[in-house]
Formats: C-alpha cells, structure tokens, sequence
C-alpha cells in the first residue's frame, strides 16, 4: 500500500452532500468555521468568495471546486457588495432530506452550487492534514487535466438530482473518492507542495516515504532509507527535512505510534505484539517511545478505548 493511500485510510475519512443551490441576485452566504471540511462546486454561473484570514477575494467560476481543509470561515457571495446571511436563513423552511434544491432570490445572475462536507478523525494530527493550505482552488478550466476529477462530480450531481433507495450510499462513497481525487489535483497544480505531500510528489523521496508506509516495522535507518530512495545519505536526509519540515526518522516514529495507537483501540493482540509490529523489539522501549510521542503511556491508551467503546455500547442497549 502506498504511502498517500496509507495516510487517507488512517484518517478514517468520511463525507457527503449537504444540499444544491439554486441561487438569484442578490444573494450572499455567511458560513461559519466549522469542524469538518467544506467543500463547494460550482455547477452554474460564478460567485466570489472571501475567506476570512485572506487577503483577496477569490472569483468561482462553472466547474471550479473548492475545499477547505481545516473548516475556515468563509462567504460566498453574488458580487462582493451582497449581503451574507446564515445557510440556515437561506433555507429556510424547505427540505434538505433529499439533497435540496435550495432555492433562494428572484434576481438575475444565477449561480447553482452542490455544497458538502469531509470528516476526519482529528484528534490525530494527520500529516495530509497539516500539508494542506487554508483552502484548495481547482478551477473548471482544468477540465481536461482532471477530467476523472470532473466525472466524480457529475456522477455526485446525478445521484442527488435522481435519489432512489441507496442514494445516500453511493454519494457518501463518492465523496470519500472526491477527496482523494482533490490531493492529486492539488498536488498535480503546486510546484512543490508543502509538508508530506512534498516527499509523495517527489520521484525519489516518495521510494523511501512508501517504504516506510509498507513496512514501519523494519528496522530503518537513513542508509537503508537514502538506498530506497537511490540518493546519498546526507542528500537524501536534508531534502526530506527541508520538504516535510522534520527528520525521516522522526516522521517514521510519528507513523509507527500512530498505528500503534490504532491497534492498541481496536485490537486484543499483546503489547509486545504492538511493539513489535512497531518496530521495536522491547516492550519497555516501544512504551517509552509511545509515551514520548503520544503523551499517554500504551495501557492507558487501551484502557482508555476499552472504557470508550463500553459507554458506547451500553448507550446502545
């Protein structure tokens, strides 16, 4: 399994569609942080947004997508004079049960727009997560780049606009691959994108960065993982920390306590099974790493899901 497909499987991603937009001058949306990832896609018309913490506002024309990671603040808007409201206020009294439309002004300019939403499991600090800047553009006049891209989003549109038993299924799913399909976009339009996308954009570094995914359990050195990536020790140790902004070996405890933690949550296998499949050997140095990494000591971090998952199942019964 390849690092990138590795880092999304971790952050246990899922999504799906809020509603579509019918929208008429003037208009204006004023939508809050919030703590999943938003996303919007313009299928007709243009709109500006405004993103709180950025300097400009951005024009969306038909076809472009946008993205925000980490949920910022932000309004969408029919021109940059409209007042923004609340989405709720938009609604109104008018179902979302099956995607909408939402309809909303009499006026002329309209725009239609699918709005929607990713979730993560933040309380990991995914490294996609903190690679991504405060929101993603990828214009409709990239069409042809990222046609697989476009084909999701028609597959998406269609669904909502036809919703029959298993609709909601097959968006969500959708949505999960929408996602993916965003990061290679992003990573394909930035010359040199930032943090652990640098190293899976790098010919070379993604050998070693993969390498480390496919097998955290080796006993990995920067030797062992410069010859992967075919580069010299002390090249291939600065080009990593100067694109991921930390050493390969700190990143490679980061991913292996990260695993670690999963199975400790979802998993009866021993500790010293943890260990090793952590690459350590001892289970006394394997609980001072994880402790070091993590802030909690490996017992008390499966203590802790035990205690999780039975107040879970005792609100279900």
């Amino acid at each position: 399994m390849d690092a990138l497909t590795n880092i999304l499987k971790a952050m246990r991603l899922s999504g799906g569609i809020y509603f579509r937009c019918e929208l008429s001058g003037p208009w204006g949306m004023d939508i809050p942080q919030t703590p999943v990832a938003e996303f919007h896609v313009v299928t007709r018309g243009t709109c500006w947004m405004d993103v709180v913490g950025e300097a400009l506002p951005v024009c969306l024309n038909a076809g472009d997508l946008v993205l925000f990671p980490h949920g910022h603040a932000h309004l969408l808007l029919d021109s940059l004079s409209a007042k923004a409201i609340p989405p709720e206020d938009i609604i109104g009294e008018q179902s979302i049960e099956h995607y909408g439309p939402v309809v909303y002004g009499q006026g002329d300019h309209q725009a239609n727009i699918l709005c929607g939403y990713f979730e993560f499991d933040r309380d990991e600090k995914s490294p996609l997560l903190q690679a991504l800047p405060a929101f993603i553009h990828i214009k409709g006049t990239d069409a042809t780049e990222f046609s697989w891209l476009q084909t999701t989003i028609n597959f998406i549109s269609h669904e909502i606009r036809n919703t029959q038993p298993g609709t909601a299924a097959v968006v969500n799913r959708l949505v999960e691959v929408l996602f993916t399909q965003i990061i290679r976009a992003y990573i394909a339009q930035t010359q040199t994108p930032a943090g652990v996308l640098g190293a899976v954009a790098d010919a070379k570094l993604g050998l070693a960065l993969n390498a480390m995914h496919q097998h955290p359990e080796y006993a990995w050195s920067i030797e062992s993982l410069a010859n992967k990536a075919g580069m010299s020790r002390t090249a291939f140790a600065q080009r990593f920390h100067t694109l991921v902004g930390q050493t390969p070996i700190n990143y490679l405890t980061r991913w292996r306590m990260q695993n670690a933690k999963k199975l400790l949550e979802i998993s009866n296998i021993s500790m010293q099974a943890v260990a090793e499949q952590s690459g350590y050997q001892s289970e006394a140095s394997f609980s001072k790493a994880f402790k070091k990494c993590m802030g909690v000591n490996p017992g008390a971090c499966r203590r802790e899901a035990v205690s999780v998952d039975n107040s879970i199942k005792n609100i279900k019964s």
